[in-house]
């Protein structure tokens, strides 16, 4: 999209009065605009491609969802004028927030488990998603047709190489996390963030704000304490939920830096995250690991 496609996008469904908009490098797969009226920041413009993982309609729903939840944490996404919280831009999906002035705290704040504590027992949105795992069943047979086919993109050999290295211990993998799946209990499930690292973590207007709620799910409350476990926090856990979502968070990764390698590609910066990705997955310990 030209930003003239942007600037035209943000007046009609978000805001009438923009007269500018910059394309911002951050983030990794979607791409972002910051959108200006009278040269003032207003707007922080995302447009994300249509994957498996977060489809419009499962935007539209943690966004819906995140908006409804009205906690003072929250950095939720704007309501078009069409009344929803995204719109089809071709394959891709729109989606605003407020500009936000702040930055990324250098490590987790100290205040994460509070804020995750409160997020918890907000009552559960209308509009909000409950929680299946993204792992395909047969795993480890997709994995091995794609390792027959060809890997010809710059990294497509490191990738490949990389992955038949450890394909054994994915499987074994694959096999503890749907063991893992059967105990998760659907009427204990609470509303989660799903990626509560310091990636999303923000600081501004003299407090901590969580962003990025497009993986907001009803979940087991572990899908977002791994992350403090992770940590090296003191929190009440179940450490069977947060090993799934360790091994959830892993398999689905390397499932989708795999098929990414596996594909055309040019070797730019993502490409080269998609194998350090890869790479981070398949060698890093799990949880209860050294």
């Amino acid at each position: 999209m030209t930003d003239d496609e942007v600037l035209a996008l943000a007046c009609r469904l978000w805001e009438p009065r923009a007269d500018a908009v910059e394309h911002l490098p951050v983030g990794w797969g979607a791409h972002h605009w910051r959108v200006d009226v009278a040269g003032s920041p207003t707007l922080f413009l995302t447009l994300d491609p249509d994957l498996p993982r977060h489809t419009r309609a499962s935007l539209e729903a943690a966004y819906a969802s995140a908006a409804a939840l009205g906690l003072p944490f929250v950095w939720p996404s704007l309501p078009s004028a069409d009344g929803t919280y995204t719109a089809p831009v071709g394959a891709r999906t729109a989606s605003v927030t407020g500009w936000l002035e702040g930055s990324r705290p250098e490590e987790s704040v100290a205040e994460l488990p509070d804020l995750l504590a409160h997020l918890h027992a907000a009552p559960a949105p209308a509009a909000a998603r409950a929680w299946h795992t993204e792992i395909p069943s047969d795993l480890p047979v997709l994995l091995r047709d794609l390792l027959q086919r060809p890997w010809t993109g710059p990294l497509g050999p490191a990738a490949r190489e990389l992955l038949v290295d450890h394909l054994t211990a994915v499987g074994g993998w694959a096999r503890e996390h749907a063991r893992l799946v059967a105990l998760a209990d659907p009427a204990a499930y609470v509303v989660t963030h799903g990626e509560p690292h310091v990636r999303n973590q923000w600081l501004a207007r003299g407090r901590t704000w969580l962003v990025d709620w497009e993986s907001l799910l009803l979940a087991p409350r572990e899908r977002d304490l791994a992350t403090l476990v992770h940590e090296g926090r003191d929190v009440d856990h179940d450490r069977q939920m947060v090993r799934l979502f360790d091994l959830e968070w892993r398999l689905s990764e390397i499932w989708s830096f795999a098929q990414w390698l596996q594909g055309p590609h040019v070797g730019d910066t993502d490409d080269h995250t998609a194998l350090g990705g890869l790479t981070e997955e398949l060698t890093r310990p799990h949880f209860g690991e050294s």
